[in-house]
């Protein structure tokens, strides 16, 4: 379980910063010829050190492939979802990093956010070679997993070329004759080629490069590695017996078919199930046991548009609170797996489930995938009345029965009280029976407004209102209600556009335990003392 100590290089150490960034105040003619400069393809943008884009040779070559000027500024094309990571994480993680994320480089940032450099994953190869020596891997083990050849002909534009990158996304096209690699031009070369007066419509032959490093079926992947790394090449052309190009091959492709436990799990996480994973409507977390941390490594459409990108890279503990994912973690670890967990994060409530796969690979000794759902508005629908948001009565009366249990254990009072709007059927009979829901969302309002913060009021069915109110004997409870029945008493409420209307209400005061010990007592009590107030002329408390 030890691993590769090249794996364990920390990110700082190898991070490159020389003409790699740029401020977002420049032109794109500055980003190019920082490129050029580089030889990385990618230039991060900047905001004073904090990077806030990032532009590569692949939005270069769709920019000229669309005629734009270079001299325009580069905050209108920079790529606003970056992956970053800290300086302190390790080779074995940027690895990790960028398979799962398809990117090709990391963003490495120190403790406050501020840019140290970047890292590709030709850089990352140089840290892997050693590992190919023990392999006997070949081209053809390979190879099937690789698409078809796309190529052009040494007479075809340079717009061609453009066209086929930024159609099919890829970095390079070789250039053949008759079937055979001639040449190849990579976005690299196209970058060299911007901001000059070349015509897009000019031969590929005339700016091609030959000739080309190329590689049998049997070649042993190692092979390549040394090539790629020697030469400071990210692709090289695979050819058959006859010397006909029938692939190309590049450094991602090297780096998905490490061998290993490790890689193993890898290839059984197959791309086209996280494009499924991407559709579900629950939130997909999958988190990476470095052994020292947690970090998350890649997350689905869904958590991205709630709570941004930026959260990959990141330790869980910074999007879970430490003691929550402490007690997740260790449930995890010893069953492999949690079902429906309840946490609030923010002002939502959420269900987690998850499993744990064990992989005791080079780089990490597991894998967590957590599946999150937002059950806030199934909470809300089990526990509020949709018309008031107030609680409703299934919520209402489990609370009181919990009140009778502690104020049994603690001895204390409390008391319930049922409210009934007097002649509410004359609002609706007169005005409909909108008016009459205007009426009671306000009535609700005023309600929660004029109690005490520590009170619980409810809608309890039609026009009746129910009030909870822990510590309170009946003198308390009295003070509170009569309050609350002067402010009704008092409050105007506009049912149409020129009519506004006045209302009363009636109440019923039951106290725990001198009107009762149990939930069906304290509810009938109050509710004959509500009768009690209506025989007395309404408006009033009993």
């Amino acid at each position: 379980m030890g691993g590769c100590p090249l794996l364990n290089i920390l990110l700082k150490d190898i991070a490159q910063q020389e003409n790699l960034s740029v401020q977002s105040s420049a032109a794109l003619k500055d980003l190019v010829d920082l490129m050029n400069v580089n030889q990385k393809g990618v230039v991060v943008v900047l905001e004073d050190l904090r990077p806030i884009g990032i532009l590569t040779e692949r939005d270069i070559v769709e920019i000229l492939y669309k005629g734009i000027k270079l001299d325009e500024k580069i905050h209108a094309f920079t790529k606003k979802n970056l992956v970053t990571t800290i300086g302190g994480r390790t080779v074995g993680y940027a690895l990790n990093l960028t398979l799962e994320n398809n990117i090709r480089r990391v963003i490495v940032v120190d403790d406050s956010g501020d840019f140290l450099g970047v890292v590709t994953q030709q850089d990352l190869l140089k840290y892997l070679e050693e590992d190919f020596y023990r392999l006997t891997i070949k081209i053809k083990h390979i190879i099937k997993k690789i698409g078809g050849l796309l190529s052009v002909s040494p007479d075809e534009s340079l717009h061609e070329v453009l066209k086929i990158m930024v159609a099919n996304k890829i970095s390079s096209v070789p250039v053949t004759d008759n079937g055979r690699p001639v040449g190849i031009i990579s976005e690299k070369d196209i970058l060299k080629l911007a901001g000059t007066k070349v015509s897009l419509q000019s031969a590929v032959s005339q700016y091609m490069n030959g000739p080309v490093d190329t590689a049998r079926l049997d070649s042993l992947l190692v092979e390549v590695v040394e090539v790629m790394n020697y030469k400071n090449i990210r692709r090289v052309v695979i050819v058959d017996e006859e010397g006909f190009a029938i692939n190309i091959i590049t450094i991602r492709d090297v780096i998905e078919n490490l061998e290993g436990d490790y890689n193993k799990f890898l290839e059984r996480k197959l791309r086209s199930a996280k494009e499924i994973l991407n559709l579900l409507p629950e939130m997909l977390i999958e988190v990476t046991d470095t052994g020292r941390e947690q970090l998350i490594i890649w997350v689905n459409d869904k958590v991205t548009s709630k709570f941004g990108r930026e959260i990959i890279g990141k330790p869980v503990t910074s999007f879970l609170p430490r003691e929550t994912w402490d007690n997740i973690y260790s449930t995890l670890i010893k069953l492999g797996k949690i079902e429906h967990i309840k946490l609030k994060k923010d002002d939502s409530i959420y269900e987690l489930s998850g499993f744990f796969i064990s992989t005791f690979g080079k780089m990490e000794q597991g894998r967590f995938q957590l599946i999150m759902r937002d059950i806030t508005e199934d909470i809300k629908l089990s526990t509020v009345d949709p018309l008031t948001d107030i609680y409703n009565r299934r919520f209402i009366n489990a609370f009181v029965m919990k009140e009778i249990e502690r104020s049994k254990r603690q001895d204390r009072h409390f008391s319930v009280v049922i409210s009934d709007i007097d002649d509410f059927k004359t609002i609706n009979d007169s005005y409909g029976h909108l008016s009459g829901d205007i009426v009671l969302k306000a009535l609700a309002r005023l309600i929660t407004d004029t109690v005490r913060n520590l009170d619980v009021v409810g809608r309890y069915g039609g026009d009746e209102f129910m009030l909870i109110l822990p510590d309170a004997n009946n003198e308390t409870a009295l003070n509170v209600i009569e309050r609350l029945r002067m402010n009704i008493e008092n409050l105007e409420i506009r049912v149409l556009k020129d009519i506004k209307v006045r209302l009363t209400a009636s109440f019923g005061i039951a106290s725990f335990p001198e009107n009762g010990t149990s939930l069906d007592d304290l509810l009938v009590a109050a509710d004959e003392k509500l009768y009690k107030s209506k025989r007395q002329g309404k408006n009033q408390i009993a």
